[in-house]
Parts: C-alpha cells; structure tokens; sequence
C-alpha cells in the first residue's frame, strides 16, 4: 500500500505551521522580545506567499496542479486564490498589531505564532477535499482565535468576546460534526468526491439522512461565516476583541470559512433535494437584511464594521448558489477586496482610539477631514469601497457576485442585494459626513506607527487598484478555472 504524500501540495500551509513552531520556540527563550516573533512570522508569510505563487504559476502555464493523501488536500486555482486571500490578510494583520500591541500593553510574544497558526488551519480550510480534513483545518483555524479574542487581559469585553466565541464555536462544531457524520452515514465516505458519486448512484434511497447533513454542515460553518440566525456572536466579539484581532478575524478567518463553505456546496449540494440549497438561500436573504439594518442604528465604528461583515457575508453567499459555475471566481475577487478594504478600515481605526479602543463613536470623528487628512481620506475610500461605489474594489465584487446569483437563478434574491447595498449608502456615508461637514472641539488623536500606517497605504492602493483594473486578478483566476476544468 503507497500512501499519497506530495509536499508540494501542502508546501505553503507547512511552511506557515513550522515558522509557527518557530516563533513559538523564540517565545519561550527570549519573551520579552515580542517584536521578534513578527518579524519572523513576516519571513514566514513571505515564504509561503512565494511557494504557493511558485505552485499558481505552475498550475497557469503547465495546467498541474497537485493533491495529497487521495485528494484529501487539493491544491487546484481555487485553494491557492484562497490562499494567497489568506497570507495577504495576516500580512496586515501583523502590521497591524506590529506598535498596537506594545501600545496597549498587550505585547505578548505568543501572539503572532497563534496568528500563523490559525492562518495555516484557514489554509487547510481552503485546499480540504474531504469532510475530516475540514474539520481538523477549522479546528487549527478557531482554537488560536478563541484565545486571540480573549487577548486583553482584566478587561471585561474581551473576556466576555473570547467566552462567547468559545461556548458558540463549541456548539457549531459540533453541528458540523453531527452533520458530517450523517453524510457519512448515508453516502459511507467523507471525501467530497465520494459523497458525489454516492448520491448520483441509481437507486440512492438515504436522502432524507443526506439532506440532515447537508443543513448541519450549512449550520456549522454558516457560524464560522456569520451567516444569520448564526450571526450573533460577530458584533460582540468583533466590539470586545482587540482591533488588531478583529481586523484578523474579519478577513483571514472569513475568507477560510467561505472557501471551505465554497467547496462543499460546489461538490455535492447540487445532487441533494433542492431543500437543501433553498435553506441556505433564505440564510443568505436573512443575513443580508438583518446586518444591514442591524449596521443602520450604531453609533461605535468598530461595532458598525462587525454588522457590515454580516451583510457582506451575505454577498458573498450569492456566490454560494453559483459555486460549481462562476461563484467560486466572484468569491475569491470579493474576498481579495474585502481583506484589503476591512483590514484598512481597521488599521484606521488603531490609529485613532486608545489603548483600551475607546474613542470610536461616529461623533468623535467629526472635523477629521482636517485634523487628520491622511487617515480621513483613507477611511472615506475604504467606507466607499465597502459600500460599492463605482471605481473602487467593493463595486466590482459586488457586481461579481450579484451576476453569479442571477445566473443562478436567484434574480430575486440579487435584486434584495442591491436593495440592502442602497440602505447600506447610509450608514457608510454617515462617518464621512462627521469627517468632512462637521466640526468638533475634540481633537482626535493618532498614534506614530509607521507599520500600522504602512497597513493602510497597501490596502488604500489595492483597493483602488483592483476597483480601476480588475481584470488582471479575475483573469488570473479565469485561466486557472479553465485549467482545472480541462484536466
């Protein structure tokens, strides 16, 4: 018996898993050198990112791409999009939390290779061909965020986001469990692909069991997405977890859930009873309604973001329902967009509020188009961008993602999208209304960080970059689709 081992494949997650091993390893002999370890979790997402560059490269031009442990790991275009989604996230976010964390106090050595750690479980997410691969790589993924979360010590919002995170996450795990041990018990396997050949068979008669499983594994990872009625636990924790940890969450873990959640849907929910995909529309459509109209009534930035990435989970599910088609492209742009224009809200927003992340309500920011010019016209891009204005990334992963619906044939529920991205304009624009038409005695302040400030400038110029010209991104993974299809 050969066991199917291909380093390749796996080559960027591991690369990501022993930089961790190594920051950890400095943590334990030299602890009070935080600022070390993020400089070698940095070299260590700089390797990765070159590996799995090596690997998409290769996929384009030579139309291979590589697997392990029986398709168990697939690294086809798909996962290495993902991929590159995720590493750029951490990326930001270690910049982020580069001066915060000293700044706050909570400089702790353990932090960053936690940070690498969960980065390389949303890896795994993402190139998972087989139901217990994609429980081990969300369970990598969510135990480094549980503590991240709970990371200001004696403060109650922290503990309180970490504790809620935690018993929450427990429970949805264990709906995706429960889910997938109920595919396996109708289908017999946990592979994606052996699922699907299972339900095709004539004769198939465990529907019902398939289809529990079909709505729990919906469930379970519908938490780790915010989809709504699983959404709850997204404001608080995003409120109560440090910013740095929070601009973490909103985009690496996101684009992990959502590349899994993108995988499943596309290899077997289409030979499942249609009850199946229309629950996780009705999901999409209560998610879309309720983080927007939930955003419309904040008056905390950090907490308006938190229900903003509820509703933009809801666009992103639109791709959901095309993902055998043109959904699995249209997510991975909007995911590209959506890390840069959030992680760059947030960096802002550690540059403006103090150590304890007082200081975000929408008032204080009034007179901050000229106290602030720099940091005033970055949040007005980001805010644009995640409103959908023309010109910016938001607008064309918007478009992406509403064409996959209507593909679909969800025109109704694209058409409730662009409705909820009109109610949307509001909340977006009433920031930038205080920055630039109000005045205020209150002088803001802003910290001196020059990783932080960098943050801002990378995810400023790709947001209006990808928004100007975005058919270079999209194009590349067009060709990498065709690829994959043609093999």
């Amino acid at each position: 018996m050969t066991i199917d081992i291909n380093w390749i494949a796996f080559a960027p997650a591991l690369t990501m898993l022993v930089f961790a091993c190594v920051a950890i390893l400095f943590a334990v002999f030299q602890p009070e050198e935080g600022k070390a370890t993020a400089l070698i979790a940095l070299v260590g997402i700089g390797f990765a990112f070159i590996l799995n560059l090596n690997e998409f490269l290769q996929g384009w031009r030579l139309g291979v791409y590589h697997s392990s442990f029986g398709g168990r790991f697939i690294a086809d275009a798909p996962a290495l999009a993902f991929n590159f989604v995720i590493l750029i996230g951490a990326f930001l976010a270690i910049l982020i939390a580069y001066d915060y964390l000293e700044r706050t106090g909570l400089d702790h050595p353990e932090y960053y290779p936690l940070l690498l750690l969960s980065a390389c479980g949303a890896m795994v997410m993402a190139s998972a061909g087989d139901l217990i691969t994609l429980v081990l790589g969300l369970e990598i993924m969510s135990l480094a965020v549980y503590v991240l979360s709970a990371w200001r010590q004696n403060a109650r919002e922290s503990e309180e986001a970490g504790m809620k995170y935690f018993l929450l996450g427990v429970f949805a795990s264990a709906f995706l469990i429960y889910g997938i041990a109920m595919m396996y018990g109708a289908t017999g396997y946990f592979t994606y692909a052996g699922v699907a050949n299972a339900l095709q068979v004539e004769g198939f008669n465990k529907f019902f069991y398939a289809s529990l499983g079909g709505v729990m594994l919906i469930a379970g990872l519908g938490f780790k997405v915010a989809f709504a009625p699983f959404h709850q636990w997204a404001p608080d924790v995003y409120t109560g977890a440090p910013t740095s940890v929070t601009a973490f969450m909103g985009v690496v873990v996101k684009a992990g859930a959502f590349a899994a959640f993108l995988r499943v849907v596309a290899s077997f929910f289409p030979e499942l009873p249609p009850v199946v995909t229309q629950t996780l529309a009705v999901m999409i459509f209560l998610t879309l309604v309720i983080g927007n109209l939930g955003a419309l009534v904040q008056t905390s930035l950090k907490r308006m973001l938190a229900y903003s990435a509820v509703g933009h989970a809801g666009y992103l599910g639109l791709a959901l329902l095309n993902a055998q088609n043109t959904g699995m492209n249209a997510a991975a742009w909007y995911l590209m967009a959506y890390t840069l224009m959030t992680a760059g809200a947030f960096a802002v927003l550690t540059l403006l509020t103090d150590k304890n992340d007082y200081g975000d309500t929408i008032e204080r920011f009034a007179g901050l188009g000229k106290t602030k010019p720099f940091l005033a016209f970055s949040l007005t891009i980001f805010l644009l961008s995640l409103a959908g204005i023309p010109l910016l990334a938001g607008f064309v992963g918007k478009i992406l993602v509403f064409q996959a619906a209507i593909q679909a044939g969800y025109t109704a529920l694209a058409v409730a999208a662009i409705i909820t991205s009109v109610i949307a304009l509001v909340y977006y624009v009433r920031p930038i209304v205080y920055m630039y038409f109000r005045e205020s005695e209150y002088v803001p302040m802003e910290h001196k960080s020059g990783a932080t400030r960098f943050a801002v400038v990378f995810a400023l110029v790709g947001t209006i970059l990808l928004g100007v010209f975005p058919g270079w991104w999209y194009g590349l993974l067009e060709a990498g689709q065709r690829l994959l299809a043609g093999m």
